[in-house]
């Protein structure tokens, strides 16, 4: 068995949008990883037997005697699978507290786990104490991760779903590979910082991220930048901002990939005017599932999607419907 998570204590699992494949990822690696004490938790719900949108039939999440499982209370009451507790936390969702328990036969489970960046970093480290491999199932239109913090790696499922055309699901998958491979920044950024400018001599600092704000500071300083970081998410329209004023030859710090929210056809626009991208916190990709299947309309032919997706990377790259390799 290829070990693909080699020396990681905790992985997200995100998709590239819905019906990417990612419950099929997640089932690959718990089936592959069994062998260990896996933790498992999700942002927002997953798991469930029909699709909310399309009323398809979906994947449900298998568990195994010994997981550790940090879901909702209405899940677990609906579970086919009998537990223990282990740790009733105060965090809310819309089903209920999350309970953190321990699977005690083989089955299926649904997971909604906490909806906060701080509320998921707690989970984690309570998880942390029971089991040595975490899995979080995430969401990049179901990708965002608020705790990449606190991850050790990510895996990311692309496929059919994202579009019906296969070039547009490579390219968009491109560039979410490479946001991947920017380097740390080696800087200090103070921590409350939500917008901040560095220059020769100064530092100009503010926690005002007005998109008014933001422009007014960087066009009034442009010439004199050397680095600027914006708290959370670049939006299409931080990155038309940056191309009207011209902003050249900077060093952009951003918290971390997943907040590239724009699409990637403004992926080359970095390094048109010449601004080096860094992340406050890297979190590598250790593996990419491709899913030539989709739902409605036409699926994509496996084997040529497969190979152009391993075109782009050294990273694994496996199709989850047909894993040999």
């Amino acid at each position: 068995m290829i070990d693909y998570l080699k020396d990681v204590k905790s992985v997200g699992i995100i998709g590239l949008a819905k019906n990417t494949g990612k419950t099929t990822t997640l089932n690959f690696l718990i089936d592959q990883y069994k062998d260990r004490t896996i933790g498992l938790t999700s942002i927002g719900l997953d798991g469930e037997k029909i699709d909310q949108v399309n009323f398809l039939p979906k994947p449900q999440i298998k568990v195994y005697p010994g997981m550790v499982v940090a879901t909702a209370k209405v899940c677990l009451e609906q579970a086919e699978v009998p537990f223990e507790l282990i740790y009733p936390t105060t965090f809310s969702t819309a089903l209920g507290k999350v309970d953190v328990v321990k699977i005690l036969k083989e089955g299926h489970i649904m997971l909604a786990g906490p909806t906060t960046n701080r509320e998921l970093n707690q989970l984690m480290k309570i998880m942390a104490a029971n089991v040595d491999l975490i899995f979080v199932d995430g969401a990049l239109s179901r990708m965002t991760f608020s705790a990449i913090s606190e991850l050790d790696g990510i895996v990311l499922a692309t496929g059919a779903s994202y579009s019906e055309s296969m070039a547009e699901t490579i390219l968009k998958t491109k560039f979410v590979i490479e946001s991947f491979n920017y380097p740390l920044f080696e800087g200090d950024i103070p921590e409350k910082a939500a917008f901040y400018v560095g220059r020769q001599k100064e530092v100009y600092l503010t926690t005002n991220k007005s998109m008014d704000h933001i422009k007014k500071t960087l066009t009034t300083m442009k010439n004199d930048i050397s680095i600027v970081y914006i708290k959370g998410a670049i939006t299409e329209k931080m990155m038309n901002l940056l191309i009207d004023i011209r902003l050249k030859d900077v060093s952009f710090v951003v918290d971390d990939p997943t907040k590239l929210m724009f699409h990637h056809t403004y992926g080359d626009v970095f390094q048109k005017l010449g601004i080096r991208v860094y992340v406050k916190k890297r979190c590598p990709l250790h593996l990419i599932t491709v899913n030539p299947f989709r739902p409605l309309g036409s699926s994509y032919q496996a084997d040529v999607f497969h190979q152009e997706i391993k075109q782009l990377t050294t990273i694994p790259v496996i199709n989850v419907w047909h894993t040999e390799g």
